[in-house]
């Protein structure tokens, strides 16, 4: 649980796919074949900032299941990604894509991003579908800000690395619908403005993805040809990053993703100096304006 709060002893349960064995010493060792698939918190206690534990008035079970690694077990599946939930999200955007279909590829295999940008697409269509049916929306703050960065890299997987033409994203919502909708009504009730808000969200993104994966291409990333790159520099200058987010209304954690992915890191530091920096002259501006009308 967290540092402070409601808290007790925890029981897990996990699975080795291989068996007939002792595979107590692989637990929690980040092991493909022995995955935890239940977890147990028996609440019991209320720990304080200076860690002292206050036994609660009321007790009970907090338990949490991994749906889909339970399903990957039944149905024999090395990875979430391969159960029957996922496939016909998969099947459509292998019919929207144009690098090829889906191959369930990992790490250094899945070389040019391919399977990783399918997955990533998957799940973030499914969890907006879900979310904006419980009436979340995206916004520039809180829990919507965190829609509307999901939902532009899911945009920014499908339209770079799957070449997928804009507006891709909203066809998917459908999918997602037929589904889980018979388990999970609200979907069906609510797809029509599903896929309105994601289209909406979409088109306004799809004009700013351009400009920004372009500079990042043309500006950024080092030339195998370009003599002052002979050391491969591996950092994204504060100010070009800046001028991403500033300019061309680029979000930085899109550009730290696609600085990863290119090997590189983004002078956060830098590009923190620039913003304030910015701030400082919007300031600087507006108390000119205001001695000037006074």
């Amino acid at each position: 649980m967290g540092d402070t709060g409601p808290c007790g002893p925890c029981s897990e349960i996990h699975y080795d796919r291989i068996g007939n064995r002792d595979a107590s010493s692989l637990v929690n060792a980040d092991d493909p074949d022995v995955i935890e698939i239940w977890n147990l918190v028996f609440i019991q206690f209320n720990r304080d900032e200076s860690g002292s534990l206050a036994s609660l008035p009321a007790k009970h079970v907090d338990t949490g299941m991994g749906l889909e690694r339970l399903c990957s077990l039944l149905q024999d599946k090395t990875s979430n990604y391969d159960i029957d939930a996922f496939q016909p999200i998969f099947r459509k955007m292998e019919s929207l894509a144009n690098v090829g279909p889906y191959e369930g590829k990992l790490g250094k295999e899945d070389e040019g991003l391919k399977d990783t940008a399918y997955r990533a697409v998957a799940d973030h269509a499914r969890t907006l579908t879900f979310a904006l049916a419980d009436g979340a929306v995206p916004d520039n703050d809180g829990r919507g800000y965190v829609l509307r960065r999901i939902l532009r890299r899911a945009t920014r997987y499908g339209q770079q690395i799957l070449k997928a033409e804009p507006g891709f994203f909203s066809q998917l919502v459908p999918v997602v619908v037929d589904t889980f909708g018979s388990f999970y009504p609200e979907l069906v009730e609510n797809q029509a403005n599903i896929i309105e808000i994601v289209r909406e969200e979409e088109e306004a993104f799809s004009a700013m993805l351009e400009r920004g994966i372009k500079y990042f291409e043309d500006e950024i990333i080092p030339s195998d040809n370009d003599e002052s790159h002979d050391n491969k520099n591996t950092v994204v200058p504060g100010d070009k990053a800046f001028f991403l987010y500033d300019t061309l209304g680029f979000p930085i954690d899109l550009t730290e993703l696609m600085a990863e992915e290119a090997g590189m890191k983004v002078d956060m530091k830098g590009f923190e100096a620039e913003m304030e920096g910015q701030k400082q002259r919007s300031r600087e501006a507006r108390l000119a304006a205001k001695g000037l009308g006074g």
